[in-house]
């Protein structure tokens, strides 16, 4: 086989592999978040030190390029040429970004800053909406560190709590819990702490959780801010006798998202009510034929289903007769008048807008990869971490509609990653691209200059 004859060069050329980058650093200029960070946060001690909104513009860049650790920031290090277009004459270094951190952690001023920070980006979100729907999770994140405590998994790690917005998918508050802390856990106080987090003029009207918030004090709260609410029931001894009281003749087909009904699957409702809750409020129960065991040898005949006459708890939000699984939601949805099949499809919602919502701030923004010791330190990373995903989620709604649905992954794929040259021309600095990438920067950077900011 014939080799082909190449050579390798050095050229003075200014390239980069990030041209795409401008996008989101465009976004940043125009929100001002910058700015607002530099305002409320104290000064450098030292003339040489980094101004607050330079680096919270580096972690914005950093978590949008795809940095896993504090160590990447390299990649922009490698990019000057593009950094200097936008305005940075010098970034810091990963043991810089980390005793910010550190030092953001140890004032809680500093911590409030970035809260504001948030809420300015969810009003521009937002714009004149005046209700909005709040859904919270928590979750797991292993970590090795020496604040890691072990979780109810078995491994040490912590146990973040996140607070969603269904409307536009942004995070309106996390929150760094040690990993002996259960996800059942203050759950009222995290409620009341996401309402404040709101911009001004916000209201939660609607609230969705898993059985972790089905307490007396969650469904209060909720009450008391005006809240309809839908929570996954636990499925303790007073909810399965009232289960076991419902009627044969009132399940009926669970009607499916397409139209039609189902063969497995039906629903009914009853009426329960909390020790601590002063009003009964409506269980929708659904149920589901159980499988049965499948024989061990094809010679082996099929196991006899065996109905038993009372219900035993499965796990905490199921349970079952020995015919159908049995798991409830505990709701007031039924005041404005809808089914059980509107309740169940709604609720069934939650895994969009919050569990698939936590999966990309974990996986794409680093939220599972915390990189500090210090657990002040971290929750700031986390912070962070959910500001920079809120970021892009202001992107999503800016541009195209073809956009709207595509993770950080395909943004990183097909906009950031876009080659490019920097050139000096008529004392300007010119981004030079391909002719086939040209069209969308420009299209993209377009919308992003002219989107309304409220």
């Amino acid at each position: 086989m014939d080799i082909l004859p190449h050579f390798i060069a050095q050229s003075s050329h200014q390239f980069t592999s990030r041209a795409g980058l401008m996008v989101p650093a465009k976004l940043l200029d125009r929100l001002g978040l910058a700015e607002t960070v530099d305002r409320l946060m104290p000064e450098p001690g030292s003339n040489r030190g980094y101004r607050n909104g330079t680096v919270f513009d580096t972690f914005m860049l950093m978590f949008h390029e795809g940095a896993q650790c504090l160590e990447d920031v390299r990649h922009l290090h490698r990019e000057q040429s593009l950094m200097e277009l936008m305005g940075f004459e010098s970034l810091p270094c990963a043991a810089t970004l980390g005793n910010w951190l550190r030092r953001v952690g140890r004032h809680r001023p500093s911590r409030d800053a970035l809260e504001e920070v948030n809420r300015q980006l969810l009003a521009v979100a937002l714009g004149d909406r005046d209700h909005v729907t709040l859904d919270i999770d928590a979750s797991v994140v292993h970590a090795k560190k020496k604040t890691a405590r072990r979780t109810y998994k078995g491994r040490r790690g912590y146990t973040p709590m996140a607070g969603h917005i269904a409307e536009t998918g942004q995070a309106v508050k996390t929150e760094l819990r040690k990993g002996s802390v259960p996800p059942a856990a203050r759950n009222v106080e995290f409620f009341e702490s996401c309402i404040e987090a709101l911009p001004e003029g916000v209201r939660v009207s609607r609230f969705r959780a898993d059985a972790a918030s089905y307490q007396a004090g969650v469904i209060n709260a909720c009450r008391g801010h005006g809240a309809r609410f839908a929570i996954r029931a636990k499925m303790d001894s007073t909810v399965q006798d009232a289960v076991a009281a419902i009627p044969e003749d009132a399940w009926q087909p669970l009607l499916q998202a397409d139209g039609c009904l189902s063969e497995t699957e039906s629903v009914a409702r009853t009426v329960h009510v909390m020790g601590k809750t002063p009003e009964a409020f409506c269980l929708v129960v659904q149920r589901k034929v159980a499988k049965r065991p499948k024989p061990k040898h094809p010679d082996q005949p099929e196991q006899v289903e065996i109905e038993m006459q009372e219900l035993y708890p499965v796990d905490g939000e199921s349970a079952l007769d020995g015919r159908y699984i049995y798991r409830a939601i505990a709701t007031d949805f039924d005041r404005e008048g809808w089914d059980d099949h509107r309740i169940v499809w709604w609720y069934n919602q939650r895994a969009e807008a919050s569990e698939n919502r936590i999966k990309e701030l974990r996986i794409d923004f680093a939220g599972a990869h915390l990189p500090c010791s210090g657990f002040r330190a971290n929750a700031v990373y986390l912070a962070l971490s959910s500001i920079a995903y809120n970021l892009l989620c202001l992107m999503r709604l800016s541009l195209p509609l073809k956009w709207h649905a595509k993770r950080a992954g395909t943004f990183r794929y097909r906009l950031y990653a876009m080659a490019g040259q920097v050139v000096r021309h008529a004392r300007q600095r010119v981004l030079k691209v391909r002719p086939a990438d040209l069209g969308l920067l420009d299209e993209t950077l377009w919308r992003i200059r002219t989107c309304r900011l409220y």
